[in-house]
């Protein structure tokens, strides 16, 4: 498995203070990293109601991604 998703697999295991906004992130990154690698067997598998919540509607703001709901 790649690193980087080794890592924020770890990382979510390890962080259990995470709201949930920043916790559907981290799923969100991994997911993302999931399809990029094309991994056989997923472990950020998103749920419909999570996938509700994903952010969508990006937009850039003096350089950095924002997301309006």
């Amino acid at each position: 498995m790649p690193q980087l998703l080794d890592e924020i697999n770890r990382l979510q295991e390890k962080l259990t203070t995470l709201d949930e906004r920043e916790r559907l992130l981290l799923k969100m990154f991994a997911n993302l990293l999931e399809t990029h690698y094309e991994i056989g067997k997923p472990q950020n598998v998103l749920t419909s109601e999570e996938y509700d919540e994903v952010p969508g509607k990006w937009e850039l703001w003096d350089g950095m991604l924002r997301w309006e709901r």
